[in-house]
């Protein structure tokens, strides 16, 4: 990746705002702006939802924790309305694009590996596709922020006026989306940094980067406030509170409500946690993993990869299998309703000693390992990353993923 690879990419989310601009000035559609309910998605939404206030377009938020064909189809059913997909969509863009013929433009903005062909009247802003890795240089965020930032006057740096904050945003983001781990920041993620300084949004100080809008808080302590809302609170629907945080709306309400859903996080944890000391993971030649079906209910699924996190970190998983976790997704989703179709979120972590395996190429990756799995079993996966990975299945299709999952590994090797 090189300056080229920004410009290049930059230019497109021009032309693309250029393309979204006079629809939103003629005021007439509006804008349902689906969003993946992580710190990196939210984070992303509230840098568009940013813009789209000073545009005084009419917008909903629609947080969403996984893209899969029966939430798709509650999402485009009513039609007429600009989509904006922010952190995810990227690997299903040909599957949104089945669904959104009665949309008049849908804009996908997402960092993860890009998957089948884009229809023609869906726009897929991606850095993948410009040479710039999603894993490492670009998140969700920062390519919201970038769209955000387009639609405001500008997307290169250095920002105008005495405060950027799509760029703040962007780089929170990407220290959530875990971009950050020696302490510095790459390519895109590194642009909106520098511009995020500048503007003041950000200050650099001895515990890390601190945030004066947001009460001085660190970066760290702002992603991990997100995480809790989002991922443990989604289905009382405090993703919408962590988006109201970030701009700056009650941070009081946020501090109350994530002190609960934390103590909630701890227990549930805890009891699972209890279980696997006694009985042990489930285990294959190549993988290991726990059902929690709906025991983590009334969290969120992002759960179960935070749970697989906390295994590892514990020292509860073998160090050299893949690690799969299985939980029960509910069947009412927040401001969707009811799914015709019961179905298991699937999260995937690697444990440090396979991890340097795969970067050595002896082993495949969850980019070639879920998505193959997934697609065997009649589900979908979207937004993996190489080390971390999600997909939804079919409740009941758990040991034919498992079985798929070894069958793919034995093709990629």
């Amino acid at each position: 990746m090189n300056a080229q690879n920004i410009a290049d990419f930059t230019a497109a989310v021009r032309r693309a705002a250029e393309r979204f601009l006079p629809l939103a000035r003629q005021g007439r559609l509006p804008v349902t702006l689906v969003h993946h309910n992580d710190a990196d998605g939210m984070a992303a939404a509230a840098a568009l939802a940013y813009a789209l206030g000073r545009l005084d377009v009419d917008f909903r938020l629609q947080p969403v924790e996984k893209v899969h064909a029966p939430i798709l189809e509650k999402i485009h059913a009513p039609g007429g309305d600009i989509v904006l997909y922010a952190d995810l969509g990227g690997q299903s863009c040909h599957l949104i694009g089945g669904y959104a013929t009665g949309n008049p433009l849908v804009f996908i903005l997402d960092h993860h590996l890009p998957g089948g062909a884009v229809p023609g009247h869906v726009i897929h802003l991606n850095p993948e596709l410009f040479g710039i890795s999603g894993d490492t240089d670009a998140s969700g965020a920062a390519v919201g922020a970038c769209f955000a930032r387009a639609l405001a006057g500008g997307c290169s740096p250095p920002a105008s006026g005495p405060s950027d904050l799509p760029a703040l945003l962007g780089v929170l983001g990407a220290i959530g989306d875990g971009q950050m781990p020696a302490g510095a920041l790459s390519g895109l993620n590194r642009m909106l940094l520098e511009a995020a300084l500048a503007a003041g949004d950000l200050q650099a100080s001895p515990g890390g980067f601190t945030i004066p809008r947001l009460g001085h808080r660190t970066a760290r302590e702002v992603v991990d406030l997100l995480d809790l809302l989002g991922s443990v609170g989604f289905y009382a629907g405090h993703a919408a509170t962590g988006v109201d945080f970030l701009l700056g709306k009650d941070a009081g309400e946020a501090q109350r409500v994530t002190e609960g859903l934390a103590d909630l996080k701890a227990s549930a944890f805890r009891r699972e946690e209890e279980t696997v000391r006694r009985q042990g993971l489930g285990g294959s030649r190549h993988f290991q993993w726990v059902d929690v079906k709906d025991r983590f209910k009334p969290m969120g699924v992002k759960a179960i990869g935070l749970f697989l996190e906390d295994l590892g970190a514990r020292g509860l998983a073998t160090a050299d299998r893949y690690l799969i976790g299985f939980q029960h997704l509910p069947a009412e989703m927040p401001g969707l309703g009811r799914l015709d179709q019961a179905l298991t979120k699937i999260s995937a972590r690697v444990p440090p000693a396979l991890k340097a395996a795969i970067q050595q190429g002896g082993l495949p990756d969850f980019m070639t390992l879920i998505p193959g799995a997934a697609a065997r079993v009649q589900g979908s996966a979207d937004g993996c990353h190489r080390f971390a990975a999600a997909a939804l299945i079919a409740q009941g299709r758990e040991g034919d993923f498992l079985e798929a999952l070894e069958q793919v590994l034995a093709q990629a090797r």
